[in-house]
């Protein structure tokens, strides 16, 4: 068993992130709330994926496996970190900070990933569970750390590369709609308070 001490680094609607004691590169997710559909729905996905012979984890974690801790059963991730060391943040305070116009290249790169490398997100999707990774001082990438996986029951034509493709593209329309509705909100209040 892992002896958690610290507190947790992130906190979400049902899980809770730490610090690996033992490894500073990783994180334990911890469900907060039962039931643990998020947690398992996402386990179960991520063994998917590491079965994969030439699995590119750029814009994932990458997983390491299930763990009991004083805190309760988990999982161990990747840490997410900038070329500096630094813990990366969210998508949503770089949007805050330069605009989402800024981040077109980003996002069209992490739209590819999930066509290309067959990687399904849900619906929850947000900047929120995005992480900006700074690879240096002028090049970043779009890290998803949350809402990996498919909350849809029968999934079968996802084996098919034309129906995975247009359903990756009908979620990730779904989400620039409203996070570019989002940012455009932000301007507004912006603009009215200038």
């Amino acid at each position: 068993m892992i002896i958690i001490k610290t507190p947790p680094i992130g906190k979400g609607i049902e899980r809770e992130c730490y610090i690996h004691p033992d490894d500073s590169g990783k994180i334990i997710k911890i469900s907060s709330l039962a039931p643990e559909i998020q947690t398992k729905r996402e386990i179960s996905y991520y063994k998917q994926l590491r079965k994969r012979k030439k699995m590119n984890w750029n814009h994932i974690p990458k997983f390491y496996g299930e763990v009991s801790t004083n805190k309760g059963d988990g999982f161990v991730v990747e840490l997410i970190r900038d070329f500096n060391g630094e813990i990366s943040e969210n998508f949503s305070f770089y949007i805050k900070k330069n605009g989402l116009d800024f981040y077109r290249k980003e996002l069209e790169t992490l739209k590819n990933y999930f066509i290309n490398e067959r990687v399904m997100f849900n619906y929850d999707i947000s900047p929120d569970n995005l992480l900006l990774r700074r690879i240096n001082k002028s090049e970043s990438e779009l890290v998803l750390i949350d809402a990996l996986g498919d909350v849809v029951f029968i999934n079968a034509f996802d084996y098919f590369n034309y129906f995975f493709k247009n359903k990756v593209l009908r979620r990730w329309s779904r989400f620039e709609k409203k996070i570019y509705s989002n940012d455009q909100q932000i301007k507004n209040s912006s603009e009215s308070k200038g």
